[in-house]
C-alpha cells in the first residue's frame, strides 16, 4: 500500500520542519507550502490525502483554504492547527469544514493520534461501502452504518467522516446517555487527555444539519453535566414531535 501524502500549510518555517520531521518519522510522505496560493497549487498539481492546516495566513486564509478543500469533489480531512484557542474561534473553524481543530503549542502525539483516526474512518468507509444490512432508525433519521451513509427524511445527510461517526455512535443505542470521555473514545478512537469540548463543537455543527432548530434540539439531547443522548423513538411519537414528518 502505498504511504499516505500529508499536506502542511504554515507560514512558520520552523513548524513545517518539526511537523515534516514527525510524520515523515510515522510513514507518512509530506509536502509543504507557506501560504495559501502555495497550497492551492500543490492541491491542484498532486493528490494529497490530508490537509495540516493553519489559519494565519499571508494573502488568502487557512479558513479560505479549508472551504476550498471541503468543496472538492474527493473528500480530504482537514486538521487545522492553530494559536487560536477560544471556543468561537474553533467553531468557527470546524465551521469551515475541519474535521480536527488543535491549539498550539500542540502534543505531537495527539496529532498523530488524530491523523491515524481520520485515516481509519475512511478506511472503514471504503471497505464496507457495499455491504447490505439492515437500516437503523430513529424518527426521521435513517442509517446504513457499513455504507456509512445516513438519511434525513429520505434525504442524504452531508456529514464528515467524523460527523457520520459521532451520529452513528448514539443511532446505535437510542436513550443511553453518552459521556463526552465514552464519545471521544469511540468516535475519535483513543483516549483523549485534553479539552474534551471538542464533543460540544462536533454536536453543535451536527445538530445544525439535522435539527429544525438548533437552539432547541429535538433529536440529540444535552445530558448536563455528562454528554448527550439521542431520544428515542418511542419519546419523538409521544411528544408528539415532528421527527416523522419533513
Amino acid at each position: 500500500m502505498m504511504p499516505k501524502k500529508i499536506l502542511i500549510v504554515d507560514d512558520d518555517q520552523a513548524i513545517i520542519h518539526v511537523l515534516s520531521v514527525l510524520l515523515t518519522r510515522a510513514g507518512y510522505v509530506v509536502v509543504s507550502a507557506q501560504n495559501g496560493q502555495e497550497s492551492l497549487a500543490v492541491l491542484t498539481m498532486q493528490q494529497v490525502d490530508l490537509v495540516v492546516l493553519d489559519i494565519m495566513l499571508s494573502g488568502m486564509d487557512g479558513l479560505e483554504i479549508c472551504r476550498r478543500v471541503r468543496n472538492a469533489e474527493q473528500y480530504v480531512p482537514v486538521v487545522m492547527l492553530t494559536a487560536r484557542d477560544e471556543l468561537t474561534d474553533k467553531l468557527i473553524g470546524i465551521e469551515a469544514g475541519a474535521d480536527v481543530y488543535l491549539t498550539k503549542p500542540f502534543e505531537p502525539r495527539e496529532l498523530l493520534a488524530h491523523i491515524k483516526a481520520l485515516f481509519r474512518l475512511l478506511e472503514h468507509a471504503h471497505d464496507r461501502r457495499n455491504v447490505r444490512e439492515l437500516p437503523l432508525v430513529c424518527g426521521p433519521l435513517t442509517a446504513w452504518p457499513s455504507q456509512r451513509r445516513i438519511e434525513l427524511h429520505n434525504q442524504p445527510l452531508d456529514l464528515t467522516p467524523t460527523e457520520q461517526e459521532l451520529l452513528l455512535c448514539l443511532l446505535r443505542d437510542p436513550g443511553r446517555a453518552f459521556g463526552r470521555e465514552t464519545l471521544l473514545r469511540q468516535v475519535w478512537g483513543y483516549a483523549y487527555d485534553g479539552d474534551s469540548r471538542t464533543v460540544d463543537v462536533h454536536v453543535q455543527r451536527l445538530r445544525a444539519k439535522v435539527e429544525t432548530d438548533p437552539a432547541q434540539p429535538e433529536l440529540i439531547r444535552t445530558v448536563r453535566g455528562f454528554g448527550y443522548r439521542l431520544v428515542t423513538p418511542e419519546e419523538l411519537e409521544k411528544n408528539g414531535s415532528l421527527g416523522f414528518s419533513p
